[in-house]
C-alpha cells in the first residue's frame, strides 16, 4: 500500500472536536491516553534561553522523519489497525502549492491536508511523500493515529520534539528504544522549549 491524500477529511474532524487550546493540542497533543512520551529531534535546552540553532545535532543522527518511522513502528504492533492509519500535514509547508483545493481539517491558527495509508509506510516515508507530491523534502506530520485511536503521534511546526500518547505498554516500548531519545511526557506540565 502507499499514503495517498483524502478528499473526505471526515475520518479527522475528531480533532477540530477536540475542547484543548489549539496550541496545546497542536504541539502536545489530544489529552486522552494513559501514557505520554516526548520524542526528542534535539536535546531539550540546557538554560533558560538558549536559541534551537545552537543546541548540539548528531550528524549522523536519524532525521526526524526517521525517527518518527522508528516510533511508529513500535508503535505498531499496539494497535489492531495497523493498515489503516492517518496522517494529517500542515498546509503551510512548501510543498503544497497555494492554490490546493483539496479539503482541509482546521483547528484554530492551523490547517491541515488528510493522507491515509498503513503504519508501515512511515518507513519509507521520504520517499513516499516526496513521489506523491512530486517535491522534494517530505513534510513531517503533524498527527498520525491508527484508525482504533490506540495512539497519537503529534508534531507541530515550532516544538523540537514530537509528542506521543498511547497505553503504558506502547509508552514503556517506546522508552527502550536505543535509536530514538524518549523522556516520559506529563500533559500537565510544561515541558522545556527553545527561544
Amino acid at each position: 500500500m502507499s499514503i495517498t491524500r483524502c478528499v473526505d477529511v471526515s475520518a479527522a474532524r475528531w480533532l477540530e472536536r477536540r475542547d484543548e487550546e489549539w496550541s496545546r493540542l497542536a504541539a502536545r497533543g489530544p489529552v486522552a491516553f494513559d501514557k505520554y512520551a516526548r520524542l526528542r529531534f534535539i536535546p531539550d535546552p540546557s538554560n533558560p534561553g538558549q536559541r534551537e540553532g545552537d543546541a548540539q545535532r548528531d550528524p549522523e543522527g536519524l532525521s526526524d522523519n526517521e525517527q518518527l518511522g522508528v516510533v511508529l513502528a513500535d508503535l505498531a504492533p499496539f494497535t489492531g489497525t495497523p493498515d489503516n492509519c492517518y496522517f494529517c500535514i500542515w498546509d503551510g509547508w512548501p510543498s503544497f502549492a497555494a492554490a490546493d483545493a483539496l479539503p482541509k481539517i482546521s483547528i484554530p491558527n492551523r490547517d491541515y491536508f488528510l493522507f491515509h495509508g498503513t503504519v508501515d509506510d512511515c518507513a519509507d516515508w521520504d520517499a513516499q511523500l516526496e513521489t506523491l507530491l512530486q517535491d522534494i523534502g517530505a513534510p513531517t506530520p503533524a498527527f498520525v493515529w491508527p484508525a482504533d485511536f490506540a495512539w497519537c503521534v503529534t508534531c507541530d511546526i515550532d516544538p523540537h520534539f514530537a509528542s506521543i500518547g498511547a497505553g503504558s505498554d506502547a509508552i514503556d516500548r517506546l522508552l527502550v528504544d536505543p535509536r530514538v531519545d524518549l523522556v516520559i511526557d506529563d500533559p500537565d506540565r510544561e515541558p522545556p522549549y527553545y527561544s
